[in-house]
């Protein structure tokens, strides 16, 4: 069995609704999955943007990392997800593996408050 530890995000106009319904898609996938409530917080970026709607969940899957990093970019497209979203500032959905099994796959995303706001509320 897996445990990650993800961080969910969006930007755009409906992004709070994007964030729920990924978390149960998600959670219908798994083998077991605790969201935290999704909040506000400021974007990190240099790059112009609105605020975005963040949750934080904990997972544990079947799935290797391999597997479930390609879900994830899977729902991150057709959520309307491109690589020029990056450029432009508009980021629908996003989903990153931040811990894999205890190891911290995305040191700088840890320390932010995106991720620090829904962790502290699921310990």
């Amino acid at each position: 069995m897996n445990k990650a530890i993800i961080g969910l995000g969006s930007n755009v106009n409906g992004g709070l609704l994007l964030l729920k319904k990924s978390c149960m898609e998600i959670a219908a996938m798994a083998v077991s999955a605790r969201f935290s409530s999704c909040y506000e917080t400021v974007p990190v970026s240099s790059i112009p943007q609105p605020n975005y709607q963040n949750c934080v969940g904990i997972i544990e899957t079947e799935w290797d990392y391999d597997r479930l990093y390609q879900h994830f970019k899977a729902m991150e497209k057709a959520a309307g997800r491109f690589s020029q979203s990056k450029l432009s500032g508009e980021v629908p959905l996003d989903i990153d593996i931040v811990v894999w099994n205890d190891e911290v796959k995305r040191p700088r995303d840890m320390v932010q408050d995106y991720m620090q706001i829904g962790l502290l509320e699921l310990k």
